[in-house]
Order: structure tokens, then sequence, then C-alpha cells
């Protein structure tokens, strides 16, 4: 869709609907509220201010919403709330007053008519003197829940104005001295009420709930404007390599539970209309979502103007001698800065309703800047977050804003397949399935070859094992090796449960044991040393066993798998143990290497399992290659019973240790007058062959050096990486300073703590080997 046709549509859906309210209000005699609380009786009206303190007396601090959770802070939140089993209200004569205000007030805020608003007591608020409501939203606490309603309670007060904001415009509300006040408000509007400088503010809160699913007559379709906007459509989707998707951001907010087409909020109602009768004109498919936006703006902070803080709005001072209703429309900004110029925008739809089944559905999608369109930009929205960085030098001076917005997601019919296929893969394994169980495997293959293009990005990002079961099954139904293949590569070795031995073992039927090697080496390969969750796959290969047995189970097929897979663990083993013994550190290649034990002792029971002999044979010869390596053989011996060891090839590893153990055992105690230490091999440099000298002279045990500040920095290097006993410091006099480096009495007690280690292991490997 070009810009001008992109423009152009969300042009005509403004146009297709009067300016909406986002908030109404009413007033109306007292003589229909019976009002009565439990401990303080009939309330007068207007309410006398000796009444309104016992109200306080007896009511409770009011929480407020913080995420899930629901929290009491005072800095937030200052109102005293009236429980509402003390409140009681004669429904039936209430009615009479309340139930037109309602009607009014819903055409007031462009709710369809043909619905009927009902409102729910949710509170008995008073606001005494100093007290206030910040800046917030409210949860919507019903599945039929719009807005709220406050209805304010006349009495004698100063300030306590209640302010509304949504869309860049603000409506500010006060109470009155004789008559009921009603003000009604969309859930996603932020609100607050400002500090009561004087007397008592009493009001009820409700939600409101709509009702009565809206005909389709409710909204009068202009032919000419659904042809416009139809035409737009098409333009969108004419080109080939175009956008597949056009999502139109509606103006307001919608939950999970709220998001469905006879809840709109104002004039997003008529536009979703507009569009999904467009839509169809030009057979494509409409459905609603929820989106996420996050825009970057170049800005600066607004100094000259002055706002309120706790809300983002202006603070007004309200004439005093005004004690009537007021509604100030359309002042004020949300936000304590200018914004200049949007450098980067970004759409993610969370989750839509699916075409099937009417039900919301996580999706995930990020959206291009070519498949987005709305008639109100977002930076004319209230964001519900926001970030500024000032100014650092080389950038700065930013602002990020974060929206949730609903939205209209519309697609051509004839690419609903891949459409969906992007939102949800294991959709698009069902229909390839079904149209192979059908006998359509022409289509099947048709269907898989259209996913081709983004099967990677959508099916890697699942990490549910019930995908990759589906999979499994899907590949094999294709009976074409590269497209099985393709549906496959995306999904990592770690994922494999013994639920998936039937299937994995029937595609070497299916399409050979080359074929079924190569997609295993590309799960190890590809993700083999990085994961999402920051892990490596010690965990899984420690399940190798049960794994393998299930396998074996199945058959040869079954066998030969396992056996792949112990060979890929295998890999991702040996190459840990080439990590661990780089390492420079001695503690951080001890834990490394030690670490690598479990999996390692569960690759050798798996190999025992399948008789991969020569596997098992190839590990036990590296755990006995190299001493370094004695710390890795003692984890392994451990992470396998005693009993198994001779199964498992670890009786070699358990004879080998005990000999490297009785080695160093052997070794006489350092003498207390030995105080050579060695340099572990690395760097070959002048500076290094002096250290290597000092450290090598059992006698010598503090050395004096004076060294400039980067040969200073290359010594400690060495010293620290090398975790030696030495401390060193630098003696800042004369030039260049002096480093002096001095012995410790580490180097005792750790080879002391060293040698009852292996007393200890020694031990314990000659009561293992008798059991």
């Amino acid at each position: 869709m070009s810009d001008s046709a992109r423009d152009r549509l969300g042009v005509l859906l403004s146009g297709a609907t009067d300016a909406k309210a986002f908030s109404a209000a009413r007033t109306a005699p007292t003589r229909d509220l019976q009002l009565e609380v439990r401990g303080v009786g009939m309330i007068e009206l207007p309410v006398p201010q000796s009444q309104a303190k016992q109200l306080c007396l007896l009511a409770r601090p009011a929480r407020h919403g913080r995420g899930e959770r629901t929290v009491l802070d005072r800095r937030v939140r200052d109102t005293w709330e009236v429980p509402k089993s003390r409140v009681k209200i004669d429904k039936r004569r209430w009615n009479r007053t309340l139930q037109p205000v309602l009607d009014r007030l819903r055409q007031e805020i462009g709710l369809p008519s043909g619905r009927t608003l009902r409102a729910e007591l949710h509170s008995m608020l008073v606001y005494a003197p100093g007290q206030f409501f910040l800046e917030h939203q409210d949860s919507e606490k019903d599945d039929a829940m719009v807005g709220s309603l406050v209805v304010g309670l006349p009495s004698t007060f100063k300030g306590g104005a209640l302010e509304v904001r949504h869309g860049g415009r603000v409506a500010t509300y006060r109470g009155s001295k004789k008559a009921l006040s009603f003000v009604a408000f969309y859930s996603d509007c932020r609100h607050q009420v400002k500090p009561v400088r004087a007397g008592y503010r009493v009001a009820l809160t409700y939600n409101l709930l709509l009702g009565d699913r809206a005909a389709a007559s409710d909204v009068d379709l202009d032919p000419e404007l659904v042809g416009g906007v139809a035409r737009c459509l098409e333009e969108h989707f004419a080109a080939p390599d175009g956008p597949d998707r056009l999502v139109y951001l509606l103006d307001h907010e919608y939950t999970r539970r709220g998001l469905d087409r006879s809840r709109l909020k104002g004039a997003d109602a008529e536009r979703a209309t507009f569009l999904a009768a467009a839509a169809e004109r030009a057979n494509c498919e409409a459905v609603l979502a929820l989106a996420d936006v996050h825009e970057t703006w170049s800005a600066y902070d607004s100094d000259e103007r002055w706002y309120g803080r706790s809300g983002g709005g202006r603070w007004h001072d309200w004439d005093e001698a005004d004690d009537e209703l007021e509604d100030v429309g359309g002042g004020g900004t949300a936000e304590d800065y200018d914004l200049e110029e949007l450098i980067e925008s970004e759409v993610t739809l969370d989750s839509w309703v699916d075409p099937r089944d009417g039900r919301l559905k996580d999706v995930g999608l990020s959206i291009g800047d070519d498949e987005v369109c709305a008639s109100t930009a977002s930076g004319e929205l209230e964001p519900y977050s926001s970030e500024y960085e000032g100014y650092m030098g080389n950038w700065g001076n930013t602002l990020d804003r974060w929206y949730h917005r609903g939205a209209a997601v519309v697609w051509p019919r004839s690419r609903a397949f891949a459409v969906q296929a992007k939102a949800d893969p294991s959709f698009a394994l069902d229909e390839v399935a079904r149209r192979a169980r059908t006998g359509d495997l022409a289509g099947a293959q048709e269907a898989a070859t259209a996913v081709t293009p983004f099967w990677h990005g959508v099916a890697a990002r699942v990490e549910a094992k019930g995908l990759l079961a589906k999979a499994l099954r899907t590949a094999r139904l294709l009976d074409e090796p590269a497209l099985a293949a393709m549906l496959l590569r995306p999904f990592r070795l770690q994922l494999l449960r013994r639920a998936h031995a039937k299937a994995l073992s029937a595609l070497v039927d299916s399409y050979g044991e080359q074929w079924v090697e190569e997609l295993l080496a590309t799960w190890s390969a590809e993700r083999r040393f990085h994961y999402r969750d920051g892990h490596g796959p010690e965990a899984w290969i420690s399940s190798l066993p049960p794994l393998c047995l299930a396998f074996r189970e199945v058959g040869s097929a079954g066998t030969h798998v396992a056996r792949l897979l112990l060979r890929e663990s295998w890999r991702w083993v040996a190459y840990g143990v080439e990590r661990g013994l780089e390492l420079p550190s001695p503690s951080a290649r001890e834990q490394s290497l030690g670490q690598l034990g479990p999996p390692l002792a569960a690759v050798l029971e798996g190999a025992s399992l399948v008789a991969a002999t020569d596997l098992r044979d190839g590990a036990v010869e590296v755990l006995c290659r190299q001493d370094e390596l004695l710390d890795c053989a003692i984890a392994t011996l451990r992470a396998t019973s005693a009993a198994r060891w001779s199964a498992v090839g670890l009786d070699v590893v358990a004879a080998h240790s005990i000999t490297a153990l009785d080695v160093r055992l052997a070794r006489p105690p350092r003498n207390d007058e030995d105080w050579s230490i060695e340099l572990p091999e690395g760097c070959g440099c002048e500076l290094c062959d002096r250290l290597g000298a000092f450290l090598e002279d059992p006698a010598q045990r503090q050395l004096g050096w004076p060294l400039a500040k980067e040969r200073r920095r290359h010594v400690h290097g060495r010293i620290d990486t090398a975790e030696l006993p030495v401390d060193h410091q630098t003696r800042r006099v004369g030039r260049p300073y002096t480093l002096v480096l001095a012995k410790t009495a580490a180097l005792f007690e750790r080879e002391a703590q060293q040698r009852r280690r292996d007393r200890q292991t020694r031990a314990w490997l000659d009561r293992s080997a008798s059991r």
C-alpha cells in the first residue's frame, strides 16, 4: 500500500463517525437516592460535614491495584473507603433516576443504541482535606465492563476535581453543592482526583456493564464510504510480494477479557464495522486484536510549562464560587516533554480473535511499518508508560512511549492460510496434515511450500513440546524429504522426549538414516552452545538413559536414532571438556569440568543401553588421558551407581583415578621452608620470565619490582588469573612505582586441603569398588 493509500484509509475511517466523547457528565436531583450506612444511619443530602466525619471513622484506607496485586500506598491513593457491606440503597427508587441518566450517558460516550448500560456498585469513598488519588486506570472487573461511573453526592468542598484523560484531551469535573453529579468514562481512560483542600468529597463508584448485543442495523453504513475503504484494501494487497496483512489501530485500549466487537468503545465500534464491511466487499477477513506499540521520539523537557507531576496534566486553580459540574475539554497534555520527530515505531500483535473458533489466541507477531494504519496516531494518545533519556553527548533527548491499543487485522481470503500460519504454526501443521490424510498430497505439499519463507521464524519461537510431536507426524505424511526437513529444522534437540520416539524413528523408514542423521546434527549444531534460557543442555543430556530406552523399544530404527542422539550429546560434552581445560582460572576450570560429570555419566549409561561401544570406549579414553580431568572423572563416577560402573565402562575410569590419587598422595608434604610456586604456562614475555623466576625460588618470599603502570597491570593479571597465593600491592613512591609481591601462607593451606580431599576421595573409591 502506498503512503497515500494508507493515509486515505485512515482518513476515510476517521470521517466515518462523529467525534466521540470518552467521558460524559449529568446532574440529577437527590430525591430518589435513599442511602443508609450502617453505623451512621440515613445519609443526608447534601452531606453535612458531621456525617462525613462519621463516615471516615468507620471507613478503612482505600487500596489500589499495582499490576496483579492490590496494595495500600497512601502516596498514590489517600482516601477513605466505606465497606460496601455497610451501604444500603433503595434500588427500586434509585433506578428511577439512575436508569435514565445511564441511557443519556451511554449515548454521549458513543456506545451503540439498542444496548443497555448497567451500573454495579463498587465502593463508597470519602475524601477528607488533603486526600487525593493519583492518575490511574481502572481494571475491568467483569467481562461486560466497559467503563466506570462516579456519582458525587452533593456537599461543600474545595479542590477534589475529577480529571479524566484520553487521546490528548482532558475533561475535568467538579461536584455540586446541591445536586447529584454523574460522571461516566471508559475504563481505559486515565483519571485522577486532585487533592481536597477543604471540606469532604463523598462519592459512590460503579462499574459500568454493557448488555444486549447490538443488531447489525445499529450502524448505518454509507455504501460510498465502504467502497472507498474497500478500494484502499484492494490496493494494499495488490502487489504479489506486498504485505499479507493490514493492521488498523483503534483508539482505545482493551483487555483480553474485553476484546469483543459488541463492546468496542466510542468511535472504534463504528470504524470497525465499516472496516469489516469493506473487508467483506474486498473478499478479505477481518478480526479484532490487541496491539502493543513502542515509539521513540526526539523530545526535550518543556521546563517553561508547569505540569502536575502526579498525573502529567496541568494543575488548575478553580474558582471557589463555581460549585457546579464543569467539563473542560481538550486542554492539557499527557507528557512533560515536547515531541519533535518520530525516530522509530514498533508494533506487535499480542493476540487476536481466532477467525476459526472466535477465541482469543496469543500470536506475538511483529508488524512491519507497511502493514500499519490508524486514524489517530499513537503520539496523540496517552501512553501507559514512558521513559525520557536526556542528552548523553552522542545521543539522548529521546522519549520512549509504550501503548496498548485495540486493532482490526485484515487479510485477503486467498492468503488466509499463510497469514494464520505465521500467527499459529500449530494451525499450519494441522492444515498440512488434514490435506495429506484426505488424500490431497499435492495440496499438503503446496501448503508446506507456502510456509517455507517464514516457517523457521514462527516455529522456532514456540517451545511447546506438543508442536514438535505434531511436526514429526506431519513431516512423515508429506512424503517429500526436503519439505519434511524444512518443517522440522527449526526445533532443537532438547525438546525431544520419550513420547517422540515412535514418530522420530518412523522417519528413518520414510526418509532414510542419512536424512535423520542430518536433521539431528542440525538440531544439535544450531543451538549447541547458546539457548534462550541462557543455559546449556546439561539437564536434557542427563535424561538420556530413559530416552534411549524408549527409542530402543521401537526397534532397530529407534536404536539407530538413539545412537545418533548419543553421538550429538557426546560432541557437546567433549566440547565442554575442551573448553573447561582451556580456562586459565583453576577454580573455574574445576567447576566447569565437575559440572560435566552428570551429563557424561548419562551418555555412558545411554551408550550401554543401545550397545554404542565405540562411543563408550572413546569417552572412557578421554577421561583417562589427562590428570587434569581427574575431577571430571570423579564427578562422573559419583553420578553413576557403583553397581553400574562395569556395565558402562567406568570400572576402567575408577582404576585410573585410584592410580592418579595414589601418585599424588605419595608425594611428600611441602617442606615448611619451601615457598616455590609454579607459574602456569601462558605468556612467555620477559615480565613473565622474571615473575616465574621469583615464584620458583623456594627461599625468596618477597619482591620489590619497579614497573610502569601497564607492566604492573600485566603482572597483576597473570597472578589473579592463575589464582596464585601471592599478594600484590603498589608502593607509590618514586618513578616508576614499585610493585611489591609477597607469597602468602595460602600456599601451604591449599595443598593441605587438597591432600585431605584426595584422601577422602580415595577412601570413597575403595568403598564403592568393594560393593
